[in-house]
């Protein structure tokens, strides 16, 4: 049986930073564990839905229990998704005797230590005279995450590394397209190699468990269900701080369930990856995955931003809120409008985006 349930996750709610967009200078609210201005902690409440959203994915009833974890390499995605692990870790430690597929056992070949996948980090607006960040390394995480990044973590390549110069919305959708395929795709291939060695009625449900961003946890599940609205503000996707959503491999027999007529076409004029994007092993060429198709066969949300585990309820609610974008050129003067300047002064409380329930900005 290949992986049929993909749980993504967003970060808890953390500290901010802010950006100049005439110059391209980040600024850090508080000082950042790794140095990166845009690579902030969670905050006492982001760390208070970490160990909820844990107590969730450990109980007796969640079930299938993750088989494989991935994360955008920053630090708050780790951070939010450690107690999780650390529990999952010491529950398959302790239950050797369970069965694999019983209600709330873990698979006893199931990898848990985190794999960092560079193609699911942070959403930054196309620019053309700056550098964004850079997502953080292995190397430089590895320290602050020993019980998440064993050596096994080190054998780990990621599909690819994002543009530091920015991405538009589409670019966004295509790299997330791109790194679930290929995520997909490389589980897919180690079920089968270990399912080649079990008896049929060992063959049993299995899952991975992905936490990212606001901005690409929608395109994700956009790429999933292959449903891209015309609008792409529309609200389809819930992505609360902590929350989480569950996505079903759909059967070959079965249909699209999410398809759009109105489905957008890719821009001719317009590269489907940003310029700069590193291939490490990604093909370079971006799945067909609109008009209902989805990656990897297809899947169904059956769970949209489940957020009934956490004590704050549903919090920061995000969507887009037009194209984001950099191009004022260096060193404009303040009076000076920006190609979208709402967006852009938006964007210095993280991404030019209206958040529900309170207009407070988070990705």
């Amino acid at each position: 049986m290949p992986l049929d349930t993909i749980y993504l996750t967003r970060h808890g709610h953390r500290l901010s930073w802010t950006i100049d967009f005439r110059t391209g200078t980040y600024r850090a609210q508080f000082p950042t564990p790794t140095g990166n201005p845009a690579d902030p902690a969670l905050t006492s409440h982001g760390v208070n839905q970490s160990y909820e959203l844990a107590e969730h994915i450990a109980g007796p009833q969640f079930h299938p229990k993750p088989f494989r974890v991935y994360s955008s390499p920053f630090y708050r995605c780790l951070q939010t998704i450690q107690p999780s692990v650390e529990e999952l870790k010491r529950i398959s430690a302790e239950s050797g005797s369970q069965k694999d597929g019983q209600i709330g056992s873990i698979d006893r070949h199931a990898d848990l230590d985190v794999r960092i996948e560079n193609g699911l980090g942070e959403w930054f607006g196309a620019t053309d005279f700056f550098d964004h960040p850079a997502h953080p390394s292995l190397e430089i995480m590895s320290p602050h995450f020993p019980t998440l990044l064993s050596d096994a973590s080190q054998t780990y390549k990621p599909l690819l590394v994002p543009s530091r110069r920015g991405e538009t919305i589409t670019q966004l959708h295509n790299r997330l397209a791109t790194a679930l395929e290929g995520i997909i795709a490389d589980i897919d291939t180690e079920v089968s190699a270990l399912e080649a060695e079990l008896p049929s009625d060992q063959r049993t449900s299995r899952s991975v468990l992905i936490c990212a961003h606001a901005a690409p946890l929608i395109a994700m599940g956009r790429a999933l269900t292959g449903r891209m609205p015309d609008d792409s503000s529309e609200e389809d996707f819930n992505v609360f701080t902590a929350g989480l959503s569950t996505f079903k491999r759909r059967g070959a027999s079965s249909t699209a369930s999410a398809g759009n007529s109105g489905d957008q076409e890719e821009n001719p004029s317009e590269k489907p990856l940003a310029e700069g994007t590193t291939f490490i092993r990604a093909s370079g060429s971006t799945p067909q995955w609109r008009n209902g198709r989805g990656v990897g066969g297809g899947w169904d949300c059956v769970a949209n931003g489940d957020c009934s585990f956490l004590s704050g309820g549903a919090e920061r609610g995000w969507h887009f809120d037009g194209e984001e974008a950099f191009n004022t050129g260096p060193m404009a003067a303040p009076s000076e409008p920006s190609a979208n300047n709402e967006a852009i002064v938006a964007s210095s409380w993280d991404h030019q985006v209206r958040m529900a329930p309170n207009n407070d900005y988070e990705s």
